[in-house]
């Protein structure tokens, strides 16, 4: 794959995927809120149902120009990064895991990464 192509494709998938943590931690946050307010849960719902809106638009210009054997398996930056969201909401994150996520996600990229492809 072209080094152009490369970045496209990076840039795609992590902005779906940023717009999808977001998402979880605007839920994880209304869900915390004790005794909160009928307009205020609604209000982050629509945001919530706003930036999966988003998140389908790049998926969809994603998929355009890269093939799903490419595409998807990059998300599992996701993992990761859920994993520091849930460290930063004071949950228990134990070493195995970390050591599990960070296997996940080297496997996934150096497969991903090794495949060649041709953007039209």
């Amino acid at each position: 794959m072209k080094s152009k192509n490369k970045a496209l494709l990076t840039m795609l998938v992590l902005g779906a995927v940023s717009l999808n943590v977001l998402a979880a931690i605007v839920m994880k946050l209304l869900a915390n809120q004790a005794g909160i307010g009928l307009l205020f849960l609604l209000i982050g719902i629509g945001f919530v149902v706003i930036l999966n809106g988003l998140r389908l638009v790049v998926w969809m210009f994603a998929n355009r120009y890269f093939p799903l054997s490419t595409m998807y398996p990059l998300t599992s930056i996701f993992y990761p990064l859920m994993l520091g969201v849930s460290y930063l909401f004071s949950e228990k994150v134990t070493i195995l895991q970390i050591i599990g996520t960070a296997f996940i996600t080297f496997g996934v990229f150096w497969l991903s990464w090794r495949v060649k492809v041709d953007v039209p």
